[in-house]
């Protein structure tokens, strides 16, 4: 069940390095592996693919919806293409510890192999993390919940940073987790101000028996040595 639409709310409380050319190098490697993921029923099929420099990194396809990998340097690029293989660890994930949801050693091991490609020195960077954990009430209007979800991530997405956005389903209690990596806290407030965040707010009374949003600090540690999560303090 979609949940980008609440995802800012911790936020609102709480040089590019390489020619074109290099980039275009190394994403349209990547890229290629999706090459074969087969398109949403909706709209145009050619939309619905990671062609260079447009990335997927949402359950939305279209291309209003994806990352233009010329818009963010280096660190940012990479972290976004090795979260294009992020994959749940378990099918408890809407209750498990953030670190325990998801098949992060891989998908840090492949973000490393990817600044090996490149030939580029890692530096510590960190990334703003959002954990959104739920619970949906038993009767809502699902129909509007997918379309509030979705117009404020093409909202998010315009604004710029948003490196990678994923849901899961809500298991028998209708507990779920989504998630949204960043750029940087900056990005994720300036995201989550737009009229369908607004609108997604003033509905989370009639959608949610409870909501717990946290804000979560990913450190990936020079050449990509080691990494860990802890809770936003900045």
């Amino acid at each position: 069940m979609p949940s980008l639409l609440h995802e800012n709310i911790a936020g609102l409380n709480e040089n590019r390095s390489l020619e074109d050319k290099q980039l275009a190098q190394v994403s349209t490697v990547e890229l290629e592996d999706k090459s074969s993921t087969s398109p949403s029923e909706h709209g145009n099929a050619e939309e619905h693919l990671s062609t260079y420099p447009w990335l997927i990194v949402s359950p939305y396809l279209e291309r209003e919806h994806q990352l233009d990998l010329r818009t963010v340097d280096t660190p940012f690029r990479l972290l976004a293409l090795a979260l294009t293989r992020l994959e749940k660890a378990t099918n408890d994930y809407a209750t498990v510890k953030y670190e325990d949801a998801f098949k992060w050693s891989d998908l840090i091991n492949h973000l490393k192999d990817l600044a090996d490609r490149e030939g580029y020195e890692w530096k510590r960077q960190i990334f703003y993390v959002v954990e959104f954990r739920s619970k949906l009430k038993s009767e809502i209007d699902n129909e509007l919940l997918f379309k509030l979800d979705k117009k404020s991530h093409e909202e998010a997405t315009a604004c710029g940073g948003l490196l990678k956005y994923w849901y899961g389903e809500p298991d028998q209690e209708r507990r779920n987790l989504a998630t949204c990596l960043w750029r940087s806290k900056e990005d994720a407030i300036n995201g989550g101000r737009g009229p369908w965040h607004k609108q997604a707010r003033a509905c989370i009374a009639n959608m949610y028996e409870s909501i717990d949003v946290t804000g979560v600090q990913l450190t990936v540690e020079d050449d990509v040595k080691s990494w860990h999560f802890e809770r936003w303090s900045h």
